[in-house]
């Protein structure tokens, strides 16, 4: 019997190569694109001597099949209230395992209260996590891991709590309603003349990306808060023109402090989700913030940076601190020119003309609707007339060539 030898033509092979190159080039960008199960830890920058805060782990779920998360505390501090099922704590530990099931939230909190003799000074958090079976073992909690005790000294306000006067505004005492604070946020940087000072903020109710100045002058370690509101600040009495996005005051060091003689070219870094702007149909190049001064909202200088798979990033330049509005709005053309009050409709139905004009639709209205149809019809009669003549023309256009090619014979 002979050997059976089959030839495969070369634009197969070709054909073969090429997809065999697509796969891997497919698994190789799956690969590099899907993000690794993390937790990332939010602390504040610093807190007093007997003071509660709380602590934040942002977590990435992607590729996660178990749960195994512990953090630790600095020594002598008391843990309580962590979130989420199956929490267990010990002594300066809280930790959250299951082996057999992957976390069902993103993020998960814990309060600690430092004890009120605890010297001042910069303490360490530590902990580790594991999410994914294929991730490499136990890996480091991410982003903060140290925070100052500090002895804060709370200045009486001066009178002017909105941030107006001294172009800048402060912190101090706010006057902020308390029930309309949902979450405060706190971070210090040691701050000498001639640097750029950079404040770097993370957590998933906070918009605020970072703060950034120029330091003119040498002033020690300067905090800046972040107050995270649920309506307009209480020290403002308007509403920002727009779709509001997120309220917030913001305050660098004490009230009096971010002035010209301190700071320049203060810049604040904030994020939109881009759900948020879908849903409310937002225009992204009307995406502003806007500062609250001298009794008036202020839109800023606000320029788009950069675009992430949910969020939109922006940049706006402020002359100072107080309260702030991150907000949207939709384009709608012509809208202001179409627009007609409650009044003007009024006038326009009370208008004799208008009576009339409705009488005499009404009187017509069948009578129209009458003519427009024999109208139709007849429309049509003359189309199928000349459809028919242009066709008897054409035959007799046809007839009349044979003829004439007949003579020609004869």
């Amino acid at each position: 019997m002979g050997e059976f030898n089959m030839k495969i033509p070369n634009s197969i092979k070709l054909f073969g190569i090429i997809g065999l190159v697509c796969l891997v080039t497919l698994s190789m960008i799956s690969a590099a694109t899907a993000a690794d199960p993390n937790v990332c830890r939010d602390l504040p920058t610093s807190a007093n001597p007997g003071e509660t805060i709380t602590v934040t782990l942002d977590i990435t779920l992607d590729g996660a099949d178990k749960t195994v998360i512990e953090d630790n505390v600095p020594a002598g501090w008391n843990v309580s209230n962590p979130s989420g099922s199956g929490s267990v704590v010990d002594a300066n530990t809280v930790s959250w395992i299951d082996v057999n099931a992957a976390l069902g939230v993103e993020q998960l909190t814990y309060d600690v209260t430092i004890p009120g003799d605890a010297a001042l000074g910069t303490y360490t958090f530590d902990g580790v996590f594991d999410l994914a079976v294929a991730a490499p073992g136990l890996q480091p909690i991410d982003c903060d891991t140290q925070m100052e005790v500090v002895e804060v000294v709370v200045e009486p306000s001066s009178g002017g709590s909105s941030g107006g006067s001294s172009g800048g505004g402060g912190s101090g005492a706010t006057g902020e309603a308390y029930e309309n604070i949902v979450k405060k946020k706190v971070k210090s940087a040691y701050v000498i003349n001639g640097a750029k000072v950079s404040y770097k903020f993370n957590g998933k109710e906070n918009n605020i990306d970072f703060i950034k100045f120029d330091a003119l002058k040498n002033s020690g370690m300067i905090p800046v808060t972040i107050e995270l509101l649920k309506d307009t600040s209480a020290l403002v009495k308007t509403n920002p023109t727009g779709k509001v996005y997120q309220n917030m005051n913001i305050w660098v060091g004490k009230a009096g402090y971010a002035t010209p003689n301190a700071i320049a070219n203060p810049v604040i870094g904030f994020r939109v989700e881009r759900s948020w702007i879908g849903a409310n149909d937002i225009d992204e190049s009307l995406i502003k913030l806007n500062r609250y001064h001298d009794g008036t909202w202020n839109p800023l200088p606000t320029t788009k940076v950069q675009e992430s798979k949910d969020y939109i990033y922006f940049e706006a330049k402020t002359p100072g601190f107080s309260p702030f509005a991150i907000t949207g709005e939709t384009t709608s053309v012509g809208s202001e020119d179409q627009t007609i009050s409650d009044e003007e409709i009024a006038d326009i139905d009370a208008n004799p003309l208008t009576k009339e004009v409705e009488s005499l639709k009404t009187l017509y209205k069948g009578e129209t609707r009458t003519k427009y149809a024999d109208a139709k019809t007849s429309t049509n009669h003359i189309i199928m007339l000349l459809s028919f003549a242009t066709i008897i023309g054409f035959m007799g256009y046809i007839k009349r060539d044979d003829i004439s090619k007949y003579l020609k014979k004869k």
